[in-house]
């Protein structure tokens, strides 16, 4: 009588398992990552932009993987603003230290001025994109993608390492990912 007792508690059990289990909605799967296949996209047309570094940086603003491909141009300018703005004010920064040639600072000073110009560019951008002027917004954003060439052919000229390169790349990167988006919005 015990083994039967046993055995009809072990069958009980495997009943109330097997209901549980069943009874489970089935899984959802997975919504694809508006910022990967973006990113991903990007990455495999443009050589100048590195998927990990597109990820991360919209990734990096709440909200980027539920907006739609408007919302990552807006978040990619978002990003692409504060990083020239940023660069600037280390440009700025750099300028008032002492022992730089004369070369060095006209070098830093016209990095402030593209970065300048450069934010310019991308706020002008971003109200096209809002306006639906999308072709006017890409020649913005073509101009903010020269600004941190012009800043390393400069030093590269002089014959210097530049203290912007990481800033520069970053900017490139930026500017090329609002641009291959907006590009993408038609």
């Amino acid at each position: 009588m015990r083994r039967f007792t046993s055995v009809f508690l072990s069958f009980l059990l495997f009943l109330v398992l097997l209901s549980h289990v069943s009874s489970r909605p089935p899984a959802v799967p997975a919504r694809r990552s508006i910022v990967g296949e973006t990113c991903k996209q990007i990455a495999r047309d443009d050589p100048n932009v590195d998927f990990t570094f597109c990820s991360r940086s919209l990734r990096s603003v709440h909200g980027s993987d539920g907006a739609d491909l408007r919302g990552l141009a807006m978040i990619s300018l978002k990003l692409a603003v504060a990083n020239a703005t940023g660069a600037g004010s280390r440009a700025k920064a750099l300028l008032k230290g002492g022992g730089l040639s004369r070369y060095y600072k006209s070098c830093l000073a016209a990095c402030g001025d593209v970065y300048a110009d450069a934010v310019s560019d991308l706020r002008d951008a971003a109200g096209m994109i809002r306006s639906g002027r999308l072709v006017d917004a890409r020649v913005h954003l073509s101009a903010a993608v020269d600004a941190p060439v012009v800043c390393e052919d400069g030093f590269r000229d002089g014959g210097l390492a530049s203290p912007m390169t990481e800033e520069d790349g970053d900017l490139m990167q930026l500017a090329v990912i609002a641009l291959a988006i907006t590009v993408r919005l038609g």
